[in-house]
């Protein structure tokens, strides 16, 4: 046998190979997605003072979900900023600020002997678990001109860890607001649609590829006959 002949052999196993690199590589890009780096959904937001437009990673959650995974042990440890101003136990006197039983779901300025300010007298608010989150973020911005001068809670986790310490420090503690886990049914379902539709694509690849080794093995069989 010649060189011609080995030449021959050598293409067509490296056409074979070929092909089936690239029928793997396209199955794999088929079946499997990049993942991001970061979960969620980007969102841009444009500056005020910036023409460039900033890309964060924004997820709404509830007030409802916060409470329901809140931790109430936390929100004690959260409370010890309040008690110089504040009582929380039964029967608690007032301090520079009012006392502080019972206040989740009852209205603003509503503890005798206390002298309120006008702002928070006339605000009509009930301490229900949404003006109390808007009160603890920024007590000024829900009620301009009050005399709190607390700057706020920023973290969304601390303030529902207080208000479900909070809550319990009450004759009748109120009901939490209803919160409906998301249904982990339906996502198996998904999973399940998809894991199908992957082993399809995998059969449909490795019969693709089982016809090319095929079919380079009769021209290997071919070349060599020609040669002898």
């Amino acid at each position: 046998m010649g060189g011609l002949f080995w030449n021959k052999v050598f293409a067509a196993v490296i056409a074979t190979a070929l092909v089936v690199f690239g029928i793997n590589e396209l199955s794999h890009k088929l079946i499997n997605s990049e993942q991001p780096e970061t979960p969620g959904f980007a969102v841009v937001i444009e500056s005020a003072s910036d023409d460039t437009a900033v890309a964060e990673i924004v997820k709404e959650v509830s007030l409802a979900e916060l409470l329901s995974g809140a931790n109430a042990s936390s929100g004690e440890r959260v409370a010890k900023k309040c008690t110089a101003c504040h009582t929380f136990e039964k029967d608690g006197a007032n301090k520079i600020g009012p006392a502080l039983w019972n206040v989740v779901g009852r209205d603003a300025a509503a503890v005798d002997g206390f002298k309120y300010s006008s702002a928070l007298s006339a605000s009509g608010l009930n301490w229900g678990f949404e003006n109390l989150n808007a009160f603890l973020k920024k007590p000024k911005e829900l009620v301009p001109g009050t005399s709190m001068s607390f700057i706020g809670l920023k973290k969304a986790k601390d303030r529902a860890n207080f208000m479900l310490w909070l809550r319990e420090k009450s004759d009748a503690p109120i009901s939490l607001p209803a919160f409906a886990a998301p249904v982990v049914e339906a996502t198996s379902d998904v999973m399940q649609d998809v894991a199908d539709e992957a082993s399809l694509l995998i059969e449909a690849a490795s019969d693709g590829v089982a016809n090319v080794v095929e079919t380079a093995s009769e021209l290997a069989e071919k070349i060599v006959a020609t040669d002898e």
